[in-house]
Parts: structure tokens; sequence; C-alpha cells
């Protein structure tokens, strides 16, 4: 195994469970392709890899197999549209996604299986957190872990959710939400004469 910094974007479905009585299986599937479409493609968008499906759940590398200085800035712009992309969806309920990322040192091991179950194997505490960040966000919202918003700067507008203690996470977790990409970023490209406005 190879050690790297990653960055991990869990996503999942809000409420998927409570549909399943409720709606033909066929058209579940339909919903759930749907919604992985829409995190696939926010993901490649910004340079991520889906890793894994997991029923309503989407596992995301930033930082592997291809590393980019900016992964975590990508990752949450890739959470924000997703988030968006979700609630935009035409379909015949509306649905919510929630997403958790956070950054830091794990090993990376082999393929596991082929083709589309395809995973990367990844093995360190960064997946697991960002697992439960996700379980900890409200509906439509994003939230990061402490080392993912220290490599941010002043790129998003976050709030400060303090401390939570995480299930299966030594000591407690600085969590912030990521409401959008800050306006001050583009003042500061504008002031310094790269847009031209």
């Amino acid at each position: 195994g190879e050690r790297r910094q990653v960055t991990v974007m869990f996503s999942d479905l809000v409420g998927s469970t409570a549909l399943s009585p409720q709606m033909d299986p066929e058209d579940l599937l339909e919903l759930n392709s749907a919604y992985h479409k829409c995190v696939a493609e926010a993901v490649r968008r910004f340079g991520g890899f889906v890793a894994r499906y997991f029923g309503d759940g989407v596992l995301v590398y930033f930082g592997y197999p291809e590393a980019h200085e900016d992964d975590a800035d990508r990752a949450v712009r890739a959470g924000l549209e997703v988030i968006a992309s979700v609630i935009a969806l035409k379909t015949p309920v509306s649905l919510q996604a929630r997403v958790g990322i956070a950054t830091g040192l794990a090993v990376v091991g082999d393929l596991i299986e082929s083709g589309d179950g395809q995973e990367r194997g990844i093995v360190g505490e960064t997946p697991n957190l960002a697992a439960r960040l996700q379980e900890i966000a409200e509906p439509n919202t994003v939230v990061i872990a402490e080392a993912t918003r220290s490599l941010l700067g002043n790129l998003f507008e976050l709030k400060d959710l303090g401390t939570r203690d995480l299930k299966g996470i030594p000591g407690p977790v600085h969590t912030c939400l990521a409401l959008r990409p800050s306006t001050l970023e583009s003042r500061d490209l504008v002031n310094a004469g790269v847009l031209g406005l």
C-alpha cells in the first residue's frame, strides 16, 4: 500500500428507506440511478473518483488515483453541486441528499473487484470520518471536518458547528457546515485584475 493524503466525500440519499414501501421497485431503482448519475457527474467535473456505490450511498475520493493541490476545495465544490443537482432532479418525489467530507492520511491498496463494482482499497480513519459526518448532516447540507476546513482558506462561507462525538472516531471532532463558495474570492480576483470586471 501507498500512504497519501486524500479527501473523502460520502454522499447519501435522505429517507430512501422510507420510500421503499411506497414505490414500485423499478421506480425506486430508477430514482437511485438518477441520484447516482447526479453524484458521478458532479464528482467527475471536479476531478474526483467514485470508488463505490452502496445502496443510496456513494463513496468518493479526491486525491486518488489522481492528486491535485486543491483536492479539498474540489471535494467541497462537488459536494455543494451534488446537493444542488439532487434538489433540481425531476422525480416523482422530491429528493434530498447529505454529504460528509474529511481529509487525512490513508493507505491506498489495490483494486478490489473489477468493472463498475471496482473499489480502490483505501484504509484509514478518513473514509469512516466522512461517513460519520454525512450521518450528522442535515438534509441538503455539506458537513466538513477540521482538517478539510484548514485547507480551504477563505474559499467558502462556512458555519462552525462546534465539536461532535462521532461513533467509532476517537476524541471529539470539530465540524463545519460548507454553505457556498465565498464572494471574497471573486472580489479578490477582481481587485487583482485577474477577472478584469
